[in-house]
């Protein structure tokens, strides 16, 4: 669901994702949405936290400001796992990333999760988050989907990154109980 109004249609949106049983809220968007003023973006959605999933290369190019504000932000404010556009990041790096973020959407955080476009590795966080409350793998991407077109694994290692952490996170929230 599109939360961010017209002020960021053009940066391609600003996006609530459904997560069950949480009393926070969950956000993707674009670098264009949150680069020029992330300050602003966290005003306009009410937002805590900023995710940053790109590299300092990309950041470097486009939002040196930007930049410079995670690293002064951090670790309440911004939190940064930089991948490679399309790849994927270490499991345990990952897996830790869902879980804080699913820890601070428990305690009604709003947390912004962005990467380039918000699609591929926002989307990879989003399922996973999903997946840790409780989601199987098809209907957590159905749903993410839904809240934000195009959201979701753009490459095989992505999908078999979600493949492989969606058990793992979910256990970690929710451990399975052997009848």
């Amino acid at each position: 669901m599109d939360i961010g109004g017209t002020s960021f249609s053009a940066a391609g949106g600003v996006h609530a994702i459904p997560v069950a049983d949480v009393s926070g809220t969950l956000i993707l968007c674009g670098l264009d949405a949150v680069g020029p003023d992330p300050d602003g973006l966290l005003a306009a959605v009410e937002g805590d936290t900023v995710v940053c999933l790109q590299t300092d290369v990309e950041l470097g190019r486009r939002y040196p400001d930007y930049l410079e504000w995670l690293g002064s932000a951090a670790p309440l404010r911004a939190v940064r796992l930089p991948t490679e556009d399309h790849l994927v990041t270490d499991d345990d790096a990952v897996a830790d990333l869902v879980l804080d973020i699913h820890r601070r959407l428990r305690g009604g955080g709003r947390v912004v999760v962005h990467c380039g476009a918000g699609w591929g590795r926002a989307g990879v966080i989003a399922a996973l988050v999903m997946c840790a409350a409780g989601a199987e793998i098809d209907p957590a991407l159905r749903d993410l989907r839904l809240a934000r077109p195009a959201a979701g694994p753009q490459s095989a290692a992505q999908d078999l990154q979600i493949d492989r952490l969606a058990p793992r996170v979910r256990d970690a929230i929710t451990p399975r109980r052997n009848a």
